[in-house]
């Protein structure tokens, strides 16, 4: 008997979410590893919306969402929902749109994909939404960053008695990871989600008929000049934060600042992997700067700050003869 096609989407989808579910526990259960879990986590949800459609992909979100809140807890399956599944579902829907690139004032018989920078802007601002509603949902705040220190300060007393900070020291270590915290979630985010797409796609590829083209991403992963704006608010809204000591502005400008710096950063290294293309030093300066991120990020983020485009993949239509196969074209 044939499989329907929407019952076959729903199946795979289904052992995706339960796929991803597990892979989430995983994550809570080896905090070493959690950030390799989050990663693979995401790659279940893409793997179905990128290979068998949006259908497979809210299946996909369902099953893991039942899981998730039967063994855990309902808002436990909710954050979980909120990232990385709900960012993957949408930007697997976004990486399978294409329509024909005449409508563009492009070549006749020609289809043009949506562009990575725009997935990227909007994979950006799904994280900052997401990152700041679950921080005001679990009331999160100076008291909490307080708390988090206070527990962290008695845990290495304990280690060490000998240990001890200046008081003055203290209310700035608890303020600084007050305003990272946000910032450095949104940007982890950011990282992770995109890393589960880039190797989702290419298991995507080599397995399935894949819809979307595949991309050189040295240089098609860019972001468009729109999210130098969107960050330049984020900024401003957290400086106005950290002068009001409002909460509320805080986190949004935190939440929407490490998002978009995420998605800077990204195409940073995206063009530095473009430059070092061919060379002698390459390897060992890749090596080097991926050691070193937490003190180069901002370097890398300049750079896709000063590297904004929007690169189109370009593909015949079926049936179309053609003598080569159409290349990224980038604009604006």
């Amino acid at each position: 008997m044939k499989m329907n096609p929407d019952f076959k989407s729903i199946a795979i989808g289904a052992l995706a979410g339960l796929t991803s579910a597990l892979l989430v526990l995983a994550a809570t259960s080896h905090l070493s590893a959690s950030i390799v879990f989050l990663i693979l986590a995401g790659m279940p949800v893409f793997i179905a919306g990128l290979g068998f459609g949006i259908v497979a992909a809210g299946s996909a979100l369902a099953a893991s969402f039942i899981v998730l809140s039967f063994t855990v807890s309902p808002l436990f399956a909710v954050s979980i929902l909120a990232l990385p599944q709900l960012p993957a579902a949408w930007m697997s829907r976004l990486a399978n749109f294409a329509r024909p690139a005449e409508e563009l004032g492009g070549p006749a018989n020609v289809m043009a994909w949506y562009p990575l920078a725009d997935m990227m802007m909007r994979l950006c601002t799904l994280v900052a939404v997401a990152v700041a509603l679950t921080l005001f949902v679990t009331g999160y705040s100076r008291g909490t960053a307080s708390d988090i220190i206070g527990a962290a300060m008695k845990a290495l007393s304990a280690q060490d008695p000998t240990f001890s900070m200046d008081a003055a020291v203290l209310a700035q270590v608890t303020a600084f990871y007050y305003y990272l915290l946000p910032l450095n979630q949104a940007v982890m985010s950011v990282i992770t989600i995109f890393a589960a797409y880039y190797f989702s796609a290419i298991i995507v590829r080599t397995t399935t008929t894949a819809l979307r083209p595949r991309e050189d991403m040295p240089s098609a992963l860019r972001m468009n000049r729109d999210s130098i704006y969107v960050l330049g608010v984020g900024l401003t809204l957290l400086i106005g934060g950290m002068v009001s000591h409002n909460n509320v502005l805080t986190i949004v400008g935190s939440s929407i600042s490490g998002a978009f710096g995420g998605g800077f950063l990204l195409a940073g290294l995206a063009a530095f992997h473009l430059k070092s293309r061919g060379k002698s030093w390459r390897m060992p300066a890749l090596i080097l700067a991926y050691l070193t991120i937490s003190l180069t990020g901002v370097i890398f983020l300049i750079v896709g700050l000063l590297d904004t485009r929007r690169a189109i993949a370009l593909t015949p239509v079926a049936g179309t003869p053609t003598d080569k196969t159409p290349t990224d074209t980038s604009n604006t």
